[in-house]
């Protein structure tokens, strides 16, 4: 580089460059500058491959091939040297204020009377008071503003830039609602002056960071807490709105700073952060910011690969974090890694790719700008276009966060934010000399700049991507691997081993016909030497004499028993949860958790179970709404929902809702609880009620997820599924929902039912309760194995269930011992695990007995079902074959194939295991 001079009316003067060590950068103090000779990237429009940039006062005056060198400028000689825009990191935490939990100002709190986001003048969110309910806001800080709150620390900055990046969404990052994200620019002699745009996002936590104590403790609370603040967002916009326009004869609104402040959220001028990284998560995202009427912006996504095209048809941009999941450096030699975080390994750093070729937008984030480059070197490795790569990082970010118009280009007029590489900006040996800030100039020390090396940064313990690690990093990590560095695969060979899904049915075929089984229907008697004709995923025809259509597959079951799909009542699998910080937790459902990649899904059809009651756990009197899902394998969470179920909700009785030193602690307390739930929920039933019947166009009641619910069980629409032993309790509950003018769907458990099984059928509750469980605890001491069959003498519709990942898998071995415990018959007995959980669960009509028009929902067994070694051969779901116990065999054996291929040639690792990947 050399110095023209700069001209002035007393002639020639000699420019003096002082020079300000600044971290790992060094900054010159004129502001006007040309770059010559040198490749410009400018990503909005052609790279001129030899051409000048000129910068003075802070913005780019000039660009292109045939670019006038002032003679006033500071000139840069970039032979050799590419110009990109300054790179834009897309989720950070610069220059964030280490306060963990900030204070509102005083006197703006929740119903619990406190400021939401701790004591006045307090700074930690250990020092905060936990949440009492919905309606208390500790772990929400709308008005908190990144822009702000900018502490800068130069060595910190100094690193961003040494990677390239001017320009860095920054974003308070405690709390489900952290605050304001700021686009702030990487240099400036006060905070404010980095500052380049307030507001371009408000970032969303599904949990409530450290020191976050009471509601909500679980994901499912989560969910509910967020949609609970934007309907109260909305309420309080429209009852203000109201006040404003005419206050004459209405009640002033109560200012409330934590809804005032997330208008912009309301309104959908400001985009919302919202988390997820597996498929699931992504999924569940983009409904609830559906559900919440927001603008999403989606951060995570390293499953996105595997939902690329849902993505694009969401329309929300994507922020990737390319912090990939990585091997273990010493990896146990024991550990079985399932084949899904095998898979995941390999195709995380696919997904950028897969967002280019679907046309979703998407940028880049990670822990450090270092880490961006690297993992981005990772992602370009794996498929991604360079130049879509480049603009991700500069022209793509910006637009996301509405800054396009001032930075991410090499345009005339914008903001001089510039990055200089010697090579290619994914280059191994690329390294970069020297950005520009607002038109000031860093250069980069020897030994600083972006890394080298290949592939990404890989796990949070320091892994490589996908294990893709640098070699040269360890020159034992070959042998350490235990694997021959000669054998070894790069990830594209690696990712050509994979083989098809797993997942879904083995056969799904228009027409099958079942042939010569014992058909036990059930409901209609035993038919030896029948057929079942399932067309389009219903049971068409059921006898002796039906015919095969042209072109069904036929399956001879001669010797072998078919019945209807095995029901279980109560589960938690693919979704229970508890939110036991609330005593009335009626606002969350399973229905925002559902993980249609439990395992034990699949484990369970192996056991001829074909649907089942997810619920809530017994945390607290009254629980969460449950769900009713088909076992469909492969399906997303929406996927598994049985159309039509009746809607559900967890109560529980006993000693599991008693909390020692807090209220309840007694059996009374629990029933106190749940009175009062109802004497609320009443309330707001005729708040409602009346504001229907006066026909009134203005503003509703606010709405109250909490107390919906506890309405829709008033008024007949939602089941109640509730946790009892004893025999007073029982009677307590039964009188208490008859007081109220509801009834009991089911009592769960229920093991004193036999003490009071008349009243119980009197009442029109189900029960649904273990075979022959009993003294493992003080209130199941009264336990008896006749207890199922006294309910059924008395006229109750009892049903057997697990409450058990492993107990589900045979439930009609524990169906059989009510014969031996009861003397009940064979048609008894198979009712328990089909017909009756279906009538509970409101879903009789479409399965749970062999009957044309129903589903379906078929398990066809080696022997009788009852018999003690009776084993599962095929169980189909809507007609569908969603386990075989030989396909099983074969599917597994090249599960162990496609592992051993995937874990004995891949590439070495050279750092920890990941914390991320989905699980088997």
């Amino acid at each position: 580089m050399s110095s023209r001079g700069i001209a002035g009316r007393s002639g020639m003067l000699l420019f003096s460059l002082s020079v300000l060590y600044a971290g790992t950068l060094l900054a010159q103090t004129t502001d006007h500058y040309a770059i010559e000779n040198a490749r410009i990237v400018t990503v909005s429009g052609q790279t001129i491959e030899r051409g000048t940039v000129v910068v003075q006062g802070g913005l780019i005056q000039a660009v292109g091939a045939d670019v006038e060198t002032p003679p006033s400028a500071w000139v840069i000689d970039g032979m050799g040297l590419t110009v990109y825009p300054g790179l834009v990191g897309s989720l950070t935490t610069v220059a964030m204020s280490s306060e963990d939990a900030p204070a509102a100002p005083a006197g703006f709190g929740g119903r619990g009377g406190g400021p939401p986001g701790g004591p006045p003048g307090g700074r930690g969110a250990d020092q905060s008071p936990p949440s009492q309910g919905p309606e208390d806001r500790p772990g929400t800080f709308t008005w908190v503003s990144a822009a702000d709150r900018l502490e800068p620390d130069e060595d910190q900055l100094g690193a961003w830039r040494g990677a390239g990046f001017t320009t860095v969404v920054t974003s308070p990052s405690n709390g489900f609602f952290s605050g304001d994200a700021a686009a702030i620019n990487l240099a400036g002699e006060r905070p404010r002056q980095m500052v380049l745009e307030a507001g371009v996002a408000h970032r969303l936590n599904l949990t409530g960071g450290p020191g976050h104590r009471g509601y909500p403790s679980s994901l499912a609370g989560a969910f509910a807490y967020v949609k609970q603040f934007m309907i109260d967002v909305r309420h309080y916009q429209q009852v203000s709105a109201r006040y404003d326009s005419d206050p004459r004869g209405l009640q002033r609104p109560e200012y409330d700073l934590t809804l005032e402040a997330a208008e912009g959220v309301r309104t959908r001028r400001t985009p919302l952060l919202f988390p997820g990284s597996t498929a699931t998560e992504l999924r569940r995202a983009i409904a609830t910011s559906a559900q919440m009427g927001v603008r999403p912006i989606l951060y995570g996504a390293q499953s996105g690969y595997a939902m690329a095209s849902e993505l694009a048809a969401a329309g929300a941009p994507v922020l990737v974090d390319v912090d990939w999941p990585a091997v273990s450096r010493d990896p146990d030699p024991e550990a079985d890694e399932s084949l899904e975080i095998l898979r995941h390994r390999l195709l995380a750093p696919t997904t950028p790719a897969s967002l280019q070729a679907e046309g979703v937008s998407f940028g880049f984030y990670a822990d450090s700008g270092r880490d961006i480059i690297s993992g981005v070197r990772g992602a370009v490795e794996a498929g991604l276009d360079p130049v879509a790569a480049v603009h991700a990082l500069t022209l793509g970010a910006a637009r996301i966060f509405g800054v396009d118009d001032r930075v991410g280009s090499v345009e005339v007029g914008k903001i001089a934010n510039l990055t200089v590489t010697e090579g290619g900006l994914f280059d191994e040996d690329s390294s970069v000399k020297m950005v520009f800030v607002d038109g000031q100039r860093f250069e980069a020390e020897q030994g600083g700049g972006a890394s080298s090396g290949r592939g990404g940064r890989g796990g949070r313990g320091g892994g490589r991507a996908g294990g893709a690690g640098d070699r040269g990093a360890d020159p034992d990590a070959d042998r350490a691997a235990g694997d021959d560095a000669d054998d070894a695969l790069s990830d594209n060979e690696l990712r050509a081993l994979i083989g098809p899904s797993y997942r879904g049915p083995y056969r799904d075929d228009a027409v099958t016909v079942i042939r010569n089984a014992t058909i036990l229907t059930v409901t209609n008697g035993t038919i030896e030497g029948g057929s079942i004709l399932i067309r389009d995923g219903r049971i068409a025809e059921v006898g002796r004499d039906v015919s095969v259509p042209s072109g069904a597959h036929v399956i001879d079951a001669e010797g072998q028993f078919v019945m209807p799909g095995i029901i279980d009542a109560h589960t938690h699998i693919a979704g229970g949860f508890n939110e036991g910080s609330v005593n009335v937790s009626a606002m969350t459902g399973v229905l925002d958790v559902i993980n249609p990649d439990d395992i034990n899904i699949y484990r369970a059809l192996a056991g001829g179970v074909t649907a089942v009651n997810v619920l809530h756990g017994s945390a607290n009197p009254i629980g969460g709404q449950n769900a009713v899902l088909k076992l469909r394998w492969g399906a997303d969470g929406q996927g598994l929902l049985v159309e039509g179920a009746g809607a559900g909700i967890k109560f529980a009785l006993g000693e599991n809702p008693k909390r020692g030193g807090q209220y309840p602690s007694t059996r009374m307390g629990v029933m106190d609880i749940i009175r009062q739930a109802f004497i609320e929920a009443q309330a707001y039933k005729a708040e409602w009620d009346a504001y229907a019947a006066s026909g009134e166009q203005g503003i509703s009641p606010r709405l109250d997820l909490e107390l919906e619910a506890l309405k829709e069980i008033l008024e007949g629409e939602r089941l109640v599924h509730a946790h009892s032993y004893r025999g007073d309790e029982i009677l307590q509950l039964l009188r208490l929902a008859e007081e109220f003018g509801f009834r009991i769907g089911t009592l769960q458990h229920v093991l004193e039912g036999y003490k009071v099984a008349k009243e119980i059928a009197e009442h029109g509750a189900g029960a649904s309760t273990f075979s022959d469980w009993w003294g493992y605890k003080m209130e199941a001491y009264d336990a008896i194995p006749y207890n199922a069959a006294i309910m059924v003498e008395n006229g109750v519709t009892v049903s057997i269930n697990s409450d058990s990942n492993e107990e589900m898998r045979h439930l009609n071995q524990e169906a059989a011992k009510t014969i031996k415990w009861g003397g009940l018959t064979e048609d008894q007995a198979l009712s328990l695990i089909t017909i009756n959980p279906a009538r509970q669960l409101g879903i009789d009509g479409r399965t749970g007995s062999i009957e044309v028009g129903k589903d379906a929902d078929l398990v066809i067994f080696d022997r009788h079902p009852l018999d003690n070694f009776s084993v599962p051969q095929k169980t189909y779901v809507d007609g569908k074959l969603y386990f075989d116990i030989d396909g099983d065999r074969e599917r597994q054996a090249a599960i162990r194939a496609e592992k051993e291929a995937l874990t004995s040639k891949r590439r070495i690792a050279t750092e920890q295991e990941p914390e991320s990947g989905e699980a088997s």
